[in-house]
């Protein structure tokens, strides 16, 4: 779980897996996610950078990043969660992106009062973490995506928001 915060998705990914991972560059929410987690529970939270931590190489079945992926430099964090991952292994992201065109415009104003009843019925989830608007737009995030993750199915999701799925191929193709 890359950019775990406070550990909610690595807790609910402990369920599901013999080991999770999650790695957080803040000290306040890596902190959190230990205190707020079982010490039996099949979790390692690591306080670190995902792009420099030494992680071993080819090691991971899943890696997932949750609104992380607009803090790191697109294509290196890109390049790094496939080098994480160990072939026939699949990355999910779900990543925010800046709007450019009058598409995204559109969906934004569309989803803008959805938002706000959503978040008066339910309530809003305090992140506990640093946030920022991101930088890229969907179409170099597209582009990105299909030069260092070719095969990669990017898809404009509501809410401001994009998914991108992709299996690591078993054999590396050269690129």
């Amino acid at each position: 779980d890359v950019g775990c915060g406070q550990g909610a998705l690595a807790r609910k990914l402990a369920a599901h897996c013999d080991e999770v991972v999650g790695i957080d560059a803040d000290s306040a929410c890596i902190a959190h996610a230990m205190a707020a987690t079982d010490a039996r529970q099949n979790i390692n939270f690591i306080k670190g950078d995902v792009l420099t931590h030494s992680l071993q190489q080819n090691s991971f079945d899943f890696l997932v990043a949750v609104a992380t992926l607009h803090h790191l430099p697109l294509r290196s964090a890109l390049q790094t969660f496939s080098n994480l991952l160990r072939p026939g292994g699949v990355l999910a992201i779900v990543g925010l992106y800046r709007n450019a065109t009058l598409t995204d415009h559109a969906f934004a104003a569309a989803a803008l009062p959805i938002s706000w009843i959503v978040r008066s019925l339910l309530g809003e989830e305090q992140v506990g973490a640093p946030t920022r608007d991101p930088n890229e737009t969907l179409r170099s995030i597209r582009q990105e995506s299909a030069l260092v993750l070719p095969g990669s199915v990017l898809r404009r999701q509501f809410f401001f928001r994009y998914t991108i799925v992709w299996t690591k191929p078993e054999v590396e193709s050269p690129r």
